[in-house]
């Protein structure tokens, strides 16, 4: 088997951290998004600047007046203007555009229900108001994370695959080249269990020497893409931390690689050798 073997693993830890990786990434993002959005309204009330702000007081005080509103607020036009940047990056552009006035709602219970109430008592007040609960860009963010995990899952499957492959034949050809060995050692009394667990044996060592330098290989990768990611500005993406199950999968790759493929070298020797008797 020798270095091969142990090189191949790398290249196939190296994917699965990877995957692992956008896995983890996605998940987290969503659920900041999530936690930052859920049970939150922006309403947009678009006219001229005299109405909008006439507008957006009513609205405001009849929403504070619910008892499904936690709380209400008039987003500033210099708050509007600051979230815009990262887009326009053009100070002048963006003190010229016509913006509407904006609220911030947050709900006490995040319901169908209560966005039905408090809509209707913002329409009552402005009927051209533009209310969004964030659903519908939620859900396409969640179901674009269920298709990344889907995607990662089945590049983690063929690594298996791949690694059960290569192992197979791996141990298939050590077995063709010590043929005459294993003769003399079932002539001197040898067992084939014995046998097996010294291949088992050294499949294991090289898969789990391969998942390390895989390891090594991935943790600058990891390093560069957590550069690249703090350089996209705040407005963009907010700052993602990945949970410990990651971190505590992406330590398991190299030994469960390492399980893996001892037991595999291990049934592969044992069925060769029980062709040969």
């Amino acid at each position: 088997m020798g270095g091969f073997l142990s090189a191949i693993v790398a290249v196939l830890i190296f994917i699965s951290g990877i995957a692992l990786t956008a896995v983890g990434s996605i998940s987290a993002l969503v659920e900041n998004w999530n936690t930052s959005v859920t049970g939150t309204l922006t309403v947009q009330i678009i006219g001229s600047p005299s109405t909008t702000v006439s507008k957006a007081t009513a609205v405001v005080a009849a929403l504070r007046q619910l008892p499904e509103v936690k709380r209400a607020d008039i987003i500033a036009r210099e708050r509007i203007q600051e979230l815009l940047k990262p887009w326009l990056n053009d100070d002048k552009l963006i003190a010229d555009l016509p913006l509407p006035a904006l609220l911030d709602v947050e709900l006490n219970v995040p319901s169908a229900l209560s966005v039905s109430h408090v809509t209707a008592a913002i329409k009552a007040i402005a009927a051209d108001a533009i209310i969004d609960d964030h659903r519908v860009w939620l859900t396409r963010i969640a179901n674009f994370a269920q298709g990344l995990r889907y995607v990662a899952l089945a590049l983690m499957t063929l690594a298996l695959g791949a690694l059960v492959l290569t192992v197979a034949f791996a141990t298939r050809a050590s077995l063709t080249e010590y043929v005459h060995v294993i003769e003399v050692l079932h002539f001197v009394g040898a067992r084939d269990a014995h046998i097996a667990s010294q291949f088992s044996w050294r499949a294991l060592r090289q898969t789990l020497w391969g998942g390390v330098l895989g390891l090594m290989v991935f943790a600058p990768a990891l390093a560069g893409i957590a550069w690249l990611a703090r350089r996209i500005d705040v407005g963009v993406l907010p700052p993602v931390t990945l949970p410990l199950p990651y971190w505590i999968g992406l330590g398991l790759l190299a030994p469960a690689a390492a399980l893996i493929a001892s037991v595999v070298a291990m049934l592969t020797v044992r069925r060769s050798l029980s062709n040969m008797v």
